[in-house]
């Protein structure tokens, strides 16, 4: 029988920054039953995350994978993490951005979403507090079910389809060279013709929820309160002026909401880097 769940944590320099050493902590203080995996390139020293907690395991990856946003990205929409931890019926991505509030992994786990993460809102990083809602997907602190992200990249098909691919070139938006590769060595859900380059989050929670119907994402009111990102304080309080299980980049975006949640847990946050009134999101997906 497989194992329930593991954390990853993907890393990819051997520094730490004040608060990926908070969120380091608290992943360990908070989630250390369950089995914690430091994802990080091959050679790397680990010194610095040994000291905040001495029985980290690391698993070391070929440093290419680990090289750039892009590299990192598609290391996450091909089958070779999911083969790794093939073990676990989960996997809980968790950035050294993220932190957590309390252990309701399991639980998270007993609801078997395919994929779940924080909740979308129009402009996405740049989203404002008028920001309409549009989805669910943010990759940094989310879970997903291994089974299924492997049964998608063993799955022969087209992830945009030929109609879309022909409408696209009658529109001037496409060449036909270009559909004429995506209809045959490109553009597919099966890794070795799988080209997707772009954010990993939209690949699983737009173009393979889009092509998959029985793809199982959790929608926005069961997604808020499994984690904030962007908006956090009108998440809050459409969720009962409740914490989530856990939340992605809570220094960066509204930090006068989240720094006293922080420091809360007893962690100290840097005088330099006070939060500043009237921050919004900005920035990646």
């Amino acid at each position: 029988m497989k194992s329930r769940a593991v954390i990853l944590i993907f890393v990819h320099k051997p520094t730490l920054e004040w608060y990926e050493e908070i969120s380091l902590r608290q992943c360990v203080r908070v989630l250390g039953a369950h089995p914690i995996r430091l994802v990080c390139p091959e050679g790397m020293d680990i010194g610095l995350y040994k000291k905040v907690w001495p029985d980290l395991i690391a698993d070391f990856i070929a440093p290419s994978w680990l090289s750039s946003h892009e590299a990192y990205n598609h290391l996450k929409v091909v089958p070779l993490i999911y083969r790794r931890y093939s073990d676990y019926q989960f996997i809980l991505t968790y950035e050294l951005d993220a932190f957590v509030f309390r252990d309701d992994l399991a639980a998270w786990c007993d609801q078997e979403w395919d994929y779940i993460g924080a909740p979308w809102f129009e402009g996405y990083g740049d989203a404002t507090p008028a920001s309409k809602p549009i989805g669910v997907g943010n990759s940094g602190f989310s879970l997903r079910r291994t089974d299924t992200m492997l049964r998608v990249l063993r799955t022969v098909r087209y992830q945009q389809s030929p109609r879309e691919l022909f409408n696209a070139w009658r529109a001037g938006k496409r060449r036909l060279r270009g559909v004429f590769a995506a209809l045959t060595f490109r553009n597919n859900f099966f890794a070795p013709l799988n080209n997707f380059y772009g954010y990993e989050d939209i690949f699983w929670c737009k173009v393979v929820a889009r092509r998959f119907p029985a793809f199982r994402l959790a929608p926005h009111d069961i997604a808020r309160r499994f984690a904030f990102e962007c908006n956090p304080s009108i998440l809050y309080e459409e969720c009962g002026r409740t914490l989530p299980f856990g939340c992605h980049k809570w220094f960066r975006y509204e930090t006068e909401f989240w720094r006293p949640h922080i420091e809360n847990f007893g962690y100290a946050w840097p005088e330099a880097t006070r939060p500043q009134p009237s921050e919004m999101c900005s920035g990646e997906v």
